[in-house]
């Protein structure tokens, strides 16, 4: 039988993104008419048509996805939350939502009560390390699953960004400005890849450079605003505080602009903060974040059409992608004082 078209087929004919295509092909008033010219015309010569009505077609399928997310509290995976509704939504899929709050045990429930309940496919919003085995058991028991926001050699279908890369790109952004002692505010390290990967580009920054790695400038806690203001209020008190700091999510960031403005000090003359994620909080906070930018809703919204068509197709996935982040400049950063410069 001939394979039937998929959408990563339409968005390389039409040479756009798959969060292009996707959205084209629902939302074309987001597009322009040659963008959406271009999906269409690719579209018809591969005899593509999502296919939102198959799987009720077969009373062996429960259309139901499995979500495993850390927390809803953080903007960012509620974003990808509601990409991955919206798509299901239209393609008459329900999902089963497990939240961990970064706790591996929870993790590991949630994993199991897949398996249990025959969930059609498994999206996970990060993983614990030592977890990654069990992915290809889901496989093995015919439960597709992608990983979302970080990758390993070890996993199979993944839509990530490189953390290790825009985690530099913030760094380097603030050594430019003079910035010489830089405080890093880590979320939980121990349970998740893509926290390791920032780690790691923190300590390959500070060796490329010289810099001393001072442990007193280093912390790892969930992303609330709470802990990023206690985080902060630490640096502050040292005896050689940071001139900036490089919080690896927006809530950290927030929450330690708050800490500097309560012990009386400026950002960003006395101190710089640079967030990661660009939640759409940020640019209307009084003073608004600099951040690094990521696909928040085209991670959750390709990871849902492609799992979904893989379902309806009875086909294997091989889903491998890095999408793009973009370093966001806006009010909490500036040069360092001058002393900081030498």
């Amino acid at each position: 039988m001939k394979r039937r078209a998929t959408l990563k087929d339409v968005a390389d004919l039409a040479g756009v993104s798959l969060s292009t295509v996707s959205r084209a092909l629902r939302m074309p008033e987001l597009f322009t008419q040659e963008t959406v010219d271009r999906v269409c015309s690719a579209a018809a010569k591969l005899s593509y048509v999502p296919n939102a009505a198959a799987s009720t077609l077969s009373r062996r399928r429960s259309n139901t996805i499995g979500i495993i997310m850390p927390s809803p509290e953080y903007s960012a995976f509620a974003g990808n939350l509601l990409a991955i509704q919206r798509v299901c939504s239209e393609r008459n899929y329900s999902f089963k939502l497990e939240f961990t709050d970064f706790s591996p045990e929870k993790e590991l429930m949630a994993l199991k009560h897949f398996e249990e309940h025959r969930v059609e496919g498994a999206i996970l919003v990060g993983i614990d390390a030592e977890h990654i085995p069990l992915l290809k058991q889901l496989d093995h028991n015919g439960i597709r699953n992608i990983l979302l926001w970080e990758k390993s050699e070890n996993i199979s279908n993944y839509i990530a960004i490189d953390n290790e890369r825009a985690t530099l790109q913030g760094l380097e952004y603030l050594y430019n400005l003079g910035h010489r002692r830089i405080a890093y505010m880590l979320g939980p390290y121990s349970c998740t890849l893509r926290n390791r990967e920032k780690q790691n580009a923190y300590v390959k920054f500070i060796r490329e450079h010289d810099l001393e790695l001072d442990a007193d400038l280093i912390t790892s806690q969930p992303p609330t605003f709470f802990m990023g203001k206690e985080a902060m209020r630490r640096f502050l008190k040292l005896g050689n505080p940071p001139t900036a700091a490089f919080c690896v999510n927006d809530n950290l960031a927030i929450g330690a602009v708050r800490a500097v403005r309560e012990a009386g000090l400026r950002v960003p003359e006395d101190i710089s903060i640079c967030g990661f994620d660009d939640i759409s909080i940020s640019a209307y906070l009084d003073i608004p974040l600099t951040s690094i930018r990521t696909p928040i809703l085209e991670m959750g919204e390709i990871a849902a059409s492609l799992l979904i068509e893989a379902i309806e197709n009875d086909s294997d996935l091989n889903v491998q992608y890095l999408l793009d982040t973009q370093l966001v400049v806006r009010g909490t950063c500036a040069r360092a004082p001058r002393e900081e410069q030498a």
